[in-house]
């Protein structure tokens, strides 16, 4: 009984230093760049600090476009403008990657697209 106590109070302690590590970069401004999908689009690619800017602007930009749907009542009409915007903004990246930095961009779509179809997560690099 004692070693299951010890073990529930360690994964409580486990799982609040998580949660504060997650509040403490959310506090700090940091998110998942270009949106919570679009983080996996960019695994692997390390931008300079000149695509880093732009791609922070590319961000926001439909950042803020995605929250002007979020009133939308129609489920349909919410998913099929989310997915338009999500190309846009896919198209507007790949616009700003050098040709190395567009093939893992493009092979990490085609993973993620393998992923939606298979109900799964994407296969890890």
């Amino acid at each position: 009984m004692r070693k299951l106590q010890f073990v529930l109070v360690a994964a409580m302690l486990a799982g609040s230093t998580t949660v504060a590590a997650a509040q403490d970069a959310q506090q700090q401004g940091q998110r998942p760049a270009g949106g919570r999908g679009f983080a996996v689009l960019m695994t692997g690619i390390t931008l300079t600090a000149e695509q880093q800017v732009k791609f922070d602007a590319i961000a926001k930009k439909y950042a803020d476009a995605r929250t002007a749907i979020q009133s939308e009542t129609d489920m349909e009409a919410r998913r099929a403008k989310g997915r338009e915007l999500s190309t846009k903004q896919a198209e507007e990246v790949k616009g700003l990657l050098t040709d190395e930095q567009k093939k893992v961009f493009e092979k990490n779509q085609e993973h993620a697209a393998a992923a939606r179809a298979g109900g799964g997560r994407p296969p890890q690099a």
